[in-house]
């Protein structure tokens, strides 16, 4: 079993949540470049700003309750907002 310490999951997770930005954007473009309708293209653009802020979030440490087990951190300054 591999264990990551905190810098080390934030960074996976950060990583990984660019990534789908990055696979948003492309969708995007595609979906843009076949025609498809803009109800289908604002879903991935709302997608990608979430997916980008939550990637901020993590990168900034403002989400590490979240890489953890135990309570979640839901409100700034209120450690265990999942009790």
């Amino acid at each position: 079993m591999i264990i990551l310490d905190e810098i080390e999951r934030r960074n996976l997770v950060e990583r990984f949540l660019r990534r789908c930005v990055t696979y948003a954007n492309e969708s995007i473009r595609r979906k843009s470049k076949r025609g498809q309708s803009e109800d289908e293209i604002e879903k991935w653009i709302i997608y990608r700003d979430f997916t980008l802020h939550a990637a901020e979030e993590v990168a900034a440490g403002d989400l590490d309750s979240w890489l953890e087990d135990g309570p979640v951190d839901f409100e700034p300054g209120n450690q265990d907002s999942e009790s």
